[in-house]
């Protein structure tokens, strides 16, 4: 990428004072492609060193060239593009999350113990886990059993031989998700 920095920043005329300088940026590149040479060939600690400290460097070299051409294209995209850097896609809202899919309550081998699974959504914040022992029909038989951030939970202290029913929600910067699709199982 740096390669392709310099070899666009040459002769640009919307770019006369890179800084740094492409001389520099050469200069750096080439010390880098270098050091990954030696260390590929030797394998050895300090090679691996010299090689991390040269992709650092030239790192740092390449951001300040691109804060550089940022500053002196004023945000023009056809600008920053003609310098060969890369325009970030605009971030937009993903707005109302959908209900996590393939919810699945499973039996596990423990008594009292079941583990509830189920598919992950963008963008989420974090997923709330219901439980219902009763009738799931009555919206009043649901509490919150967790809030999460992973797709798996495990459910401890459930009477054996007792069907649940569970059901999950994703937290978004909008706002809750509509409820998943109800999954259910006997407790072992």
């Amino acid at each position: 990428m740096s390669r392709t920095n310099v070899e666009m920043l040459t002769n640009n005329v919307a770019f006369t004072t890179p800084n740094p300088t492409l001389a520099a940026m050469t200069a750096a590149t080439d010390k880098l492609e270098a050091a990954i040479d030696r260390y590929n060939f030797s394998r050895s600690r300090l090679d691996k060193q010299d090689r991390d400290e040269a992709f650092v460097s030239l790192k740092t070299m390449r951001a300040d060239l691109g804060a550089y051409v940022q500053t002196t294209s004023a945000g023009d995209a056809d600008l920053i593009t003609s310098a060969g850097f890369k325009m970030e896609k605009a971030r937009q809202p993903i707005g109302q999350l959908p209900a996590p899919p393939n919810v699945r309550a499973l039996v596990r081998p423990y008594p009292g113990s079941l583990e509830l699974r189920f598919g992950g959504v963008k963008g989420r914040l974090s997923y709330k886990t219901y439980i219902c022992m009763g009738d799931p029909k009555v919206e009043a038989n649901w509490q919150l059993h967790s809030v999460t951030g992973k797709t798996r939970v495990i459910i401890d202290g459930l009477q054996s031989d007792q069907v649940y029913y569970f059901r999950v929600a994703a937290l978004g910067a909008a706002g809750l998700s509509p409820m998943s699709d109800v999954s259910s199982a006997k407790a072992a």
